[in-house]
């Protein structure tokens, strides 16, 4: 330590000065510098090109056209009020105004057939636990092959080294 203030004591002042001045400088230039940007190199009057921009300029914000939004909202109504009263007419073509009306309702669904429906997604889905509990089945046993293979290898490693360690005490 002696050593490194008597050398730093052997520098003149004005070198250190210079040395300080320089690096305030550099650091001076870099942080109030303006580098050149894109956009600065751009001179056509016509707005920002962005690269890899895909839109042509349209002359609105974000480089999108300044259209009006109404249109858009009257055509959403349309296809709105339209689904409506197609919903509206197949809850009129259903409605029930008597029992009589009731009961013509369900005769044309056809009991018989919902029936068949609920039988075949029943059978769909007993097939599908079937198959799912065979192949849980199928890798249980093959993980149970696999353990007792192993267990015997290390059985008879174990047995080995047993034995090889009574041999060498001997």
């Amino acid at each position: 330590m002696k050593k490194l203030l008597s050398n730093f004591k052997t520098i003149p002042l004005k070198q250190i000065f210079m040395v300080f001045l320089a690096g305030v400088l550099v650091l001076f230039s870099t942080a109030c510098s303006r580098p050149q940007t894109l956009a600065d190199r751009v001179t056509s009057g016509r707005g920002p090109d962005t690269p890899g921009q895909t839109q042509s300029y349209k002359g609105g914000m974000n480089n999108f056209s300044d259209d009006d939004s109404n249109r858009l909202n009257t055509e959403a109504a349309t296809k709105a009020k339209a689904l409506k009263d197609k919903v509206q007419s197949r809850i009129d073509q259903k409605s029930v105004n008597s029992p009589d009306d009731l009961a013509d309702n369900v005769r044309a669904v056809s009991p018989g057939k919902q029936a068949q429906r609920v039988g075949d997604n029943f059978r769909d889905k007993v097939e599908d636990t079937k198959d799912a509990l065979q192949t849980f089945g199928d890798r249980g046993a093959k993980n149970l092959e696999r353990n007792t293979d192993r267990a015997a290898d290390s059985t008879a490693r174990a047995f080995d080294r047993a034995t090889d360690a009574v041999k060498d005490k001997a």
